[in-house]
């Protein structure tokens, strides 16, 4: 994952020049995933060493999701890798945008051609994308009193729990406190066949073979939370700044972005959420933040744990950009045309 990530973002430059190179990361992620239940369904440890679609031998903890994971993908190894993951990407993208235009009125294409965040994800087939569309679809649901389809999705939302566990937790305060037992019902028995299911398949062991390919996979990854130095703070300032004029009694929200920059795992598509953040607080983002994302990796020399973490911080913070810069550029123009006293 670290090799990934400097090809894709601290590499930008080059990769742009040389296609081929960056082609070859294309749903890299999703292969890892298809040839990790390829290998346990013929038995192997997942979590362990295996080869690759390619057969490039992968070391142990090169799948590092939930057992889950496991049993919902399955039935996708049937079809081609290539067109599982672009079907994956397709369900993905059109959520988003069907969520967003919900949520602001306004299509959202534009956040996914140039965020980078978005653009990284759906280039090496992360599945961030669709774990968070669970995790909307499911808090919509909630709120339109769909608790079946809302349970459903909010079950779905954990496969990825680092991304979304705050906001899951959220909603199940919401519905404890509402006494909504058939979304926590529903919520509880899909945890329960998936997470529990797994375990009589596989033997409890899944979870024993599961935290070693997590201690395996943790030192591969610039491990350092997004609100840490150099520019952490920045960040956090612009991400008050955002809540303060636009989020204030949206817990959900909040507690969304909270888990997005407090995760240690400073990669850029972990920002996604970012995304969904702004789209709810601020329907009159801009899109011209956006594009920077791309030009800051040419500024990037010399390749650092620093610099790279800079380098991350500083292209999430266009996204908190998309959302500020509107309230900033109104008032500029209301100030411009007050009549000057002198007049």
């Amino acid at each position: 994952m670290r090799r990934m990530y400097h090809h894709l973002v601290a590499e930008l430059p080059s990769a742009i020049s040389r296609p081929n190179a960056a082609f070859m990361h294309f749903l890299e992620d999703w292969q890892t995933i298809i040839a990790a239940i390829e290998h346990w369904l013929a038995g192997g440890d997942p979590y362990g060493a295996y080869r690759n679609i390619s057969g490039q031998l992968m070391h142990a903890g090169a799948f590092a999701y939930p057992p889950p994971t496991l049993l919902l993908g399955a039935p996708l190894v049937f079809l081609p890798w290539w067109l599982s993951g672009l079907l994956m990407l397709l369900v993905s993208v059109v959520g988003f945008e069907y969520w967003a235009r919900r949520a602001s009125g306004r299509i959202a294409l534009p956040w996914l051609l140039l965020w980078l965040p978005f653009c990284q994800g759906l280039w090496i087939g992360q599945i961030t994308l669709i774990i968070l569309v669970s995790m909307v679809f499911a808090e919509r649901a909630y709120h339109d009193q769909h608790d079946w389809r809302g349970g459903a999705f909010l079950a779905l939302a954990l496969i990825k729990p680092q991304h979304t566990f705050l906001a899951v937790g959220w909603l199940l305060f919401l519905a404890l406190r509402e006494r909504r037992w058939r979304f926590i019902g529903v919520f509880g028995g899909l945890s329960l066949a998936l997470w529990g299911g797994i375990a009589l398949i596989s033997g409890p062991a899944i979870y024993t073979q599961w935290l070693d390919g997590l201690r395996a996979y943790g030192p591969n990854l610039p491990n350092r939370p997004l609100l840490f130095p150099p520019f952490g703070p920045i960040l956090g300032l612009l991400a008050i700044w955002l809540w303060h004029k636009h989020g204030r009694g949206d817990v959900w929200g909040l507690l969304l972005l909270l888990n997005t920059l407090l995760f240690p795992l400073s990669v850029v598509y972990v920002a996604t959420a970012v995304a969904f953040v702004v789209i709810r607080w601020r329907q009159s983002w801009v899109w011209h933040p956006l594009a920077l994302s791309w030009v800051l990796p040419f500024f990037m020399h010399e390749r650092t744990p620093d610099t790279i973490a800079a380098l991350t911080q500083a292209i999430i913070a266009t996204g908190l950009l998309a959302g500020i810069l509107p309230g900033i550029i109104r008032r500029t123009r209301e100030d411009r045309d007050l009549p000057s006293p002198l007049s």
